[in-house]
Parts: C-alpha cells; structure tokens; sequence
C-alpha cells in the first residue's frame, strides 16, 4: 500500500499509464480510483519491474534515478523517502525470492493431518455446556460409549428440547438483537412511524373492574408488560423458528 500511494500513484502514473508520456512502456499501471482491481494489478506489475535486473540492479531503483536511458529522467533521488520506499520493497522481495527458493523441495501435508481431533467425551462435555449450561447426563454417556459419534445426533435433538437450550438460544441471539436491556422507552426499538397511533393504546383501555385505588398501579403493569413484549417478540421468533425446523429466513418474512 505504502509503495503505490507515496511513489506509484504520486509518481509513476503520471506518465505511466494508456494515456500518458510513457504509453508505450511495459510498465504501466491502473487508476485505482476507476479500476477496482487496480492496485492488484499494480502490484504485479511493480513486481515484475523489481525482478528485472541490470548490472546487478532492480530496474525499479534503477529506472526513477535516470538510469538505464529513462525518459522521463531523475524522478526519484537516490536517498529520498520515495527511494527508500522502493528499496525496502525490492529488498523484500529478494529476501522472499530466497525463502522461495529453500522451500521448493518443501511438499506441505494435507490441512487436516495436522490436527488432532478432540476425543468423543470431551466433544459431548463442551456441546452440553455450551447448549444447555449443564454436564452430560449417565444415560448420553452411555449411548457415547456404545455408539460413538453417531450417538452425537440423536443427543443433540432431545438437548435442543431443553428449557436451557433454549435460553442460551435466546442469550446469544440477543447479543445481536440487543433488544433485551434496551436503555430507554422499549417504543424506540421500533420506529415511531410504524406504530405511531397505537402506540399508547394502553393508557386508553378500559380498566374500570380495577378498584380505584389499584387502577394506576394496573396501568403501569399493563405498559411495562406491553413494552416487554415488545422487546421479547423477535427472540420469541428466533424460539419459534428452531422449536419449529422452520427457515432461517423467516427470521426476516415471519411466515
């Protein structure tokens, strides 16, 4: 990044692109700010230029210093931030040129043979604690050591019918949410526009069978359990969804 923004596109593409002074070069080079891919492509054809050498030189030090008949002459003197921007990328390259070269031989073993598989009873103990905040049972033991991980299944379908499942369901879905412990009216989860003539339909209704003296008492219960509601109604979906194998993207339809 340093390399194009500092010399490349302050520099180089001055001339170095379709349009400019240095057209008809090798090294030409993208406008990042049209192509999407550009500072790829870029990339690449720096990497090419640092690669090439003459009498022991990169052409990239060589070339921005007035060497090797350039054209557009000394726009990089040897010493400046530019210059050393460049150094240390050719020196990198060298050095990465090296490494490729010890690691030729080199054959890299499949991804998964280096890794060791944790063992079926730690696998049940970490599922259980983390899906229903308990330890495994004597009976899901046992169909473990009978069955081996095909017994893993069929434990996981009577686990996801636990209460606790379900909480730790909703706990984790609420991090994304972040309904439950709203700071304020839970009305503002919501916007106002979509609800805005019945949002208060509960100080309208109708508590004359509440003596007196509790119905204001009545009343706030009436709102905070409406505004509960409010904010439990899309975790409540989120239960229903899984309790019922239904889509995930009734999570958006409701269906």
């Amino acid at each position: 990044d340093e390399v194009w923004a500092k010399v490349g596109e302050r520099t180089c593409l001055k001339c170095h692109n379709s349009g400019g002074d240095a057209s008809e070069s090798k090294f030409l080079m993208q406008d990042t700010s049209r192509d999407l891919n550009g500072l790829s492509k870029n990339l690449a054809v720096f990497l090419q230029i640092a690669a090439k050498r003459k009498e022991g030189k990169s052409r990239l030090l060589a070339k921005p210093t007035g060497g090797l008949k350039h054209e557009g002459g000394v726009v990089l003197k040897p010493g400046s931030s530019g210059y050393r921007i460049l150094e240390e990328f050719v020196g990198r390259l060298s050095e990465f040129q090296g490494k490729k070269d010890l690691l030729a031989g080199y054959h890299q073993p499949p991804f998964f043979d280096g890794l060791t598989m944790m063992s079926p009873d730690r696998l049940l103990r970490r599922v259980t604690l983390s899906l229903a905040a308990r330890l495994p049972t004597e009976e899901e033991h046992a169909a473990l050591n009978k069955r081996g991980l095909e017994a893993l299944d069929s434990i996981l379908d009577e686990l996801m019918k636990e209460d606790a499942f379900y909480e730790r369901l909703l706990e984790g879905f609420n991090d994304v949410f972040l309904t439950q412990g709203y700071d304020g009216n839970s009305e503002l989860v919501l916007s106002y526009d979509h609800f805005n003539k019945t949002r208060n339909w509960f100080m309208k209704h109708d508590l004359n069978h509440v003596p007196e003296k509790e119905r204001q008492k009545a009343r706030y219960k009436l709102a905070g359990d409406y505004r509960q509601a409010l904010r439990r109604e899309p975790l409540e979906l989120i239960r229903y969804i899984v309790a019922n194998d239904r889509p995930i993207t009734e999570l958006v339809t409701a269906d």
